[in-house]
């Protein structure tokens, strides 16, 4: 006889019971259904524990769902929170008529990038969707304009505090904007198609000013009378991936009531961007953000130290931006057994999907532990769901990966150091890379990134338009890998991106063909060790990638020689910084964590193991001691000297600047200092 089904038996569960269904779009769910074997997954959990902090006033959070995943032990959970009677946080505010706001530490990051890197296309955010069925264009551009004018991120570029001269948000109270239609039924059928993927990619990679609202390009192209596509190119300053959900949402709403002959139902907004941006900027402020960042303070001083990975070409000053991708698909019966082996190891897909690139990046770096930075969608707050604009943060995930580990174990780790983070969620990732116990780290704060989104529930429609999307490579590249996986109803699809300043073509789609080689190998065989999963033995990607293992570190059998008798000790003492290099190399040095001794001013800032992020603080705080801020696009080729030189004329090029031996030299000094071999 089957199992009656546990029905509500309080208001409490009665609400929980509605949330839930209400967000997993299952009616009819009872106490004891599982949240995450309905399909729930970390997007999904989120809106949910925001739907019930709104709805009970109380604080719930994220990991509870995870922990209590039943709507009988989440209504629990619930009550608990009730009786203890510690109330939610205070809604955003709204602040009607705003035309400026500070810049999010991520939005600092980006423009700083802009700076360093001007007239790129790096960070563009590209879509292109093909749309089925009679399409009005005039409506269409309507249903954008309208949406331009509702969402205050699509209105906002970036200018200067006129105080300050810091660059602010600037939201204008409107936007100028046009949708270009691109007929491209003047050439023959079977040229259509070529002619719209370069035009795409041309759009795809032309440079936006960011400095100039809205931030986006956009087009129409037509194909037939009952083909269309659309593409949209917004830059990251303003935008995320959940904003691409919210687009699609607000064109259906908006286009679909525009063909009915309706009023369009959308409500009004709760909040906006800019609103949070100075709810972030006053938060970080709070005990409240003292006590986050203690958390990542700990974790990071515990996270051994980095390796990289041997590359095909050697690392330049900086990066050029240029990227190459790798695409990802994973068919729908693969994706779907790969869903059930997650839901036997009591994971979630993305949870699998990331614990398996952890793997894969480990094996071909040649360590044990990895750093692999993971976005978050960063709305906390309930009111932040219908807003577009850039909310993500990174978290970075530090996981051992024991090649004796079964994969249940191993993957019993990755959910618990993935539960463990979400509660600390709201540190920006810029913040924690300033850390010394980050900062100090040769390869930066991380080894890698992954990305993972369930659209199985994104909108298919524009109104009566059938959409699908379309690929478009992404030119540039922030990171040296990262895969960016989406689950569709069709399956996994995604993409991975190198750095090609390092990495060979080839080498790219080994990266690729490994990790779907250990995803297809968890699939099969999900009680197996890693050491099983990584075995070399028929993988022709894992032998290419050998070569990449990092370099074994130094033998550490033999006592390092102080450094009154190291083999230099007999060469002449280092030479005092002119006054006019001091003040800079203190700034280096503070930022790079390293001794000022250990500075010339024949050094180049990345030479001496900066990156993106570490310049934007060197070039920061060089303004803040020294009151003279200089274009960080400088730091890429130039050295301490001829950065430090006044600019009406300085002899900068008498630095040296042929300096190997002497590098050689304070490398050697710098190990005996720190005891290290």
């Amino acid at each position: 006889m089957a199992a009656r089904a546990a029905g509500p038996r309080s208001p409490v569960e009665r609400q929980v019971l509605a949330a839930m269904e209400q967000v997993l779009s299952l009616p009819g769910l009872d106490l004891h259904d599982d949240f995450f074997t309905l399909s729930g997954h970390s997007l999904l959990a989120a809106r949910l524990a925001a739907l019930l902090c709104r709805s009970f006033g109380v604080t719930l959070p994220l990991h509870t769902v995870f922990e209590a995943p039943t709507a009988g032990q989440l209504a629990r959970a619930v009550e608990a929170l009730l009786r203890a009677g510690e109330p939610a946080p205070a809604p955003l505010p709204l602040r009607p008529g705003r035309t400026t706001a500070p810049l999010t530490p991520a939005q600092e990051r980006i423009l700083f990038m802009e700076e360093l890197l001007p007239g790129r296309s790096v960070y563009n955010v590209p879509s292109a969707h093909r749309l089925l069925g009679a399409l009005d264009p005039a409506r269409f551009e309507e249903a954008l304009r309208e949406i331009i004018r509702r969402q205050p991120a699509l209105r906002t570029c970036i200018g200067a505090d006129p105080t300050t001269g810091r660059p602010v948000q600037v939201i204008a109270g409107e936007a100028a904007f046009a949708l270009p239609v691109v007929d491209l039924r003047v050439l023959p059928a079977d040229q259509r198609e070529a002619e719209l993927a370069e035009r795409m990619q041309e759009l795809a990679d032309r440079p936006i000013d960011v400095h100039r609202a809205p931030l986006l390009h956009a087009a129409l192209f037509r194909l037939d009378a009952q083909e269309h596509v659309f593409v949209f190119v917004p830059h990251h300053l303003v935008w995320d991936g959940w904003s691409f959900d919210l687009l699609q949402a607000e064109l259906d709403a908006l286009y679909g009531a525009a063909e009915q002959g309706r009023p369009p139902a959308l409500p009004p907004l709760a909040t906006t961007h800019g609103d949070y941006a100075e709810w972030l900027q006053q938060w970080m402020a709070t005990p409240a953000f003292e006590a986050q960042l203690d958390f990542w303070r700990r974790r990071l001083a515990a996270t051994p130290p980095q390796r990289q990975p041997r590359t095909d070409m050697p690392r330049r000053a900086g990066k050029s931006g240029q990227g190459g991708a790798q695409w990802i698909a994973v068919d729908a019966a693969r994706t779907a057994q790969l869903r059930d082996t997650a839901r036997g190891l009591d994971v979630t897909p993305s949870m699998l999907t990331l614990g398996i690139y952890a793997l894969a990046v480990a094996q071909t770096i040649g360590t044990d532990n990895v750093v692999i930075a993971n976005p978050v969608r960063g709305r906390q707050q309930p009111e932040t769901e219908a807003v577009m604009g850039l909310f993500n943060n990174l978290l970075p995930v530090a996981l051992e990966v024991d090649l004796r580990l079964t994969l249940p174990a191993f993957m019993r780790r990755v959910k618990q150091e993935l539960l463990a983070l979400m509660n600390y969620q709201q540190v920006p990732f810029e913040r924690l890379a300033a850390e010394p116990a980050a900062s100090g780290q040769a390869g930066g704060a991380y080894q890698a990134m992954f990305s993972y989104q369930d659209a199985r529930e994104r909108p298919s429609a524009i109104g009566s338009l059938r959409t699908r999307q379309i690929r478009l490579t992404q030119r540039g590249a922030t990171d040296d890998i990262g895969v960016w996986l989406v689950d569709t109803p069709d399956g996994l699809q995604g993409v991975l991106i190198y750095n090609a300043d390092i990495f060979l073509r080839e080498t790219g789609g080994w990266l690729r063909d490994r990790y779907l080689e250990l995803l297809r190998r968890a699939a099969d065989r999900p009680q197996a060790t890693l050491a099983e999963l990584a075995s070399e033995e028929g993988s022709a990607s894992a032998v290419q990638l050998r070569r990449l293992a990092a370099e074994p570190p130094g033998a550490t059998a033999q006592q390092a020689p102080t450094a009154e008798h190291s083999p230099w000790a007999q060469i002449a003492p280092i030479a005092v910084q002119p006054p006019a290099h001091a003040g800079l190399a203190q700034v280096w040095a503070d930022v790079l964590h390293i001794d000022v001794r250990d500075i010339r001013g024949s050094d180049n800032f990345f030479d001496l193991g900066g990156d993106s992020l570490l310049v934007q603080r060197a070039v920061e705080q060089a303004a803040l001691t020294l009151g003279r801020r200089v274009e960080p696009r400088r730091y890429l080729f130039e050295t301490l000297a001829q950065i430090a030189a006044p600019a009406q004329g300085a002899d900068a090029t008498a630095a040296p600047t042929v300096r190997k031996s002497a590098l050689l030299r304070r490398t050697i000094d710098q190990w005996l200092r720190r005891g290290q071999p």
